[in-house]
């Protein structure tokens, strides 16, 4: 006999694993007593403490750099301005001295053709040169402006949670910029006083070379060696004007690097109470998760037991319930046979008043015919 194989529990479809959830009522039978009952208040306070920490903790990573920053500016301020002050007569006197040598080494070569071509190419460079990195000028940007206001920050939002922490890095990115601008600027004064040794040397290398044995010296050589000098003098100031062009730079720098830190240390705390809560939402799940009937119990505990009291006392209610509907039930049936007798008795008192009626019309009429008999 031919027998069918057996079905495959494998075409058989899977129950769901994770049912939905029964609906909520849009009544809740034991509504939430208002106790002022809130344990998570505690949480708020514990993140609340842990973005102090954190704020904290940041600034002490800039406080004392700021502090020796407000003193490294006053010293900055001063030495420029001497540095300054001492360089304007030395640096006049090598213009005029680059000037007069450049001069002199044209007149030396006497090939108006070499000098074209020196020229040319020195351009040509000064050009590429121009496009390359350079420290000159005013280092600190113009736009220094930082938004600190969190309050619309979602902390359970991972994209919102991560735009907070992107925006702590872009501003920690332009305070370390304003910082080293800062640091730089600080060393201008010592710096100026560098290129002004060194353009001196320049100068005082070319008349060594031109007071040296014609024989030997290559004109077009100390020609070069004249332009680039003539172009260290010309940038000797660094792109400052004078001395308020450097010290306006020099307080931006301070300002926008005091800013940033400020800025990074408020939203620094605000992180640190978004990764508190995240963490606290993660712990209440993993609990709800781990301990679901226990959580129930506890709830209805704290929820309807105020207002459903205890079960004993529910049931008994409910038995008395029972028992006046039950009462009224028989009350109303009682009510119904009373009602019908009344109507019955009325029923035949109408019948017997009928029939007596009916016997005292044929009497009446047996009467008026024997009368008339």
């Amino acid at each position: 006999m031919r027998t069918d194989p057996p079905a495959s529990h494998d075409d058989e479809p899977c129950p769901d694993p994770s049912p939905e959830p029964p609906p909520k009522p849009e009544h809740s039978p034991c509504a939430p007593p208002e106790s002022g009952c809130d344990p998570k208040l505690i949480d708020t306070l514990k993140c609340d403490a842990k973005g102090i920490a954190e704020q904290a903790k940041y600034n002490a990573t800039y406080q004392d750099a700021l502090e020796q920053a407000r003193t490294d500016y006053e010293n900055a301020r001063k030495s420029y301005r001497d540095q300054r002050h001492d360089a304007a007569l030395k640096v006049q006197d090598m213009r005029h001295q680059i000037k007069h040598l450049l001069e002199r080494i044209r007149c030396l070569i006497e090939q108006d053709r070499v000098v074209r071509c020196l020229d040319e190419v020195f351009c040509q460079i000064v050009e590429e040169l121009a496009d390359c990195p350079h420290t000159g000028g005013c280092c600190a940007d113009s736009d220094c402006e930082f938004d600190v206001d969190c309050g619309d920050v979602d902390c359970l939002d991972d994209h919102a949670y991560q735009q907070l922490l992107n925006r702590i890095a872009e501003y920690q990115r332009h305070a370390d910029k304003a910082h080293a601008c800062f640091t730089t600027l600080i060393a201008e004064p010592a710096a100026l006083a560098a290129r002004v040794i060194a353009a001196k040397a320049e100068i005082d290398a070319i008349n060594a070379a031109l007071s040296a044995d014609p024989a030997t010296t290559d004109l077009k050589k100390v020609y070069a060696s004249a332009m680039v000098a003539h172009r260290h003098v010309a940038m000797i100031w660094n792109g400052f004007d004078d001395v308020h062009d450097y010290v306006e730079c020099l307080c931006r720098a301070l300002t926008c690097w005091t800013k940033g830190c400020v800025a990074v240390s408020a939203l620094t705390g605000a992180a640190a109470v978004c990764q508190c809560r995240r963490d606290a939402r993660d712990a209440h799940c993993v609990k709800l998760r781990d301990n679901t009937v226990d959580e129930i119990l506890v709830r209805y505990d704290r929820c309807c037991q105020p207002r459903c009291e205890d079960d004993d006392d529910h049931d008994h209610h409910d038995d008395d319930h029972d028992h006046d509907r039950d009462h009224d039930s028989d009350r109303d049936r009682d009510r119904d046979r009373d009602r019908d007798y009344d109507r019955d008795r009325d029923r035949d008192r109408d019948r017997d008043r009928d029939r007596d009626r009916d016997r005292d019309y044929d009497r009446d009429r047996d009467r008026d015919r024997d009368r008339a008999v």
